[in-house]
């Protein structure tokens, strides 16, 4: 199979001289997103986009199943609500894996402190 094209960041530095509407055609963004790179002097391309890289040829869906009970185990077994959603939690973070194959053990990770944030509250 192949893999997706990615899509990457990067920052654009805008010349203080030009307009907000010369702005958002040139760059098709929207007018109060043009406001504040007219104002800040530069934006984020492809900044509401993901940055996917799905690469099914190298994605181990055992190793990720693993990884991601147990990270679970690890953070969330004394919460009774994470509990309660084990099963979904897991089958998210596994498709998160799998959407940034590139990536595994750091999204997996990032992912489930923030669910432990999200549920610590």
């Amino acid at each position: 199979m192949e893999s997706i094209q990615e899509i990457r960041r990067e920052k654009v530095y805008i010349p203080q001289n030009m307009t907000t509407k010369e702005i958002m055609k040139k760059y098709n963004i929207s007018e109060s997103s043009a406001s504040t790179t007219r104002k800040r002097g530069w934006f984020v391309k492809n900044y509401g986009r993901n940055q996917v890289i799905i690469d099914c040829d190298n994605f181990n869906p055992k190793l990720s199943y693993s990884i991601a009970k147990q990270v679970f185990w690890k953070r969330f077994r004394k919460n009774p609500v994470a509990v309660k959603i084990k099963d979904n939690l897991i089958q998210e973070a596994v498709s998160l894996m799998f959407m940034q194959s590139g990536k595994v053990i750091p999204i997996i990770i990032l992912m489930l402190l923030n669910l432990y944030v999200l549920l610590s509250i």
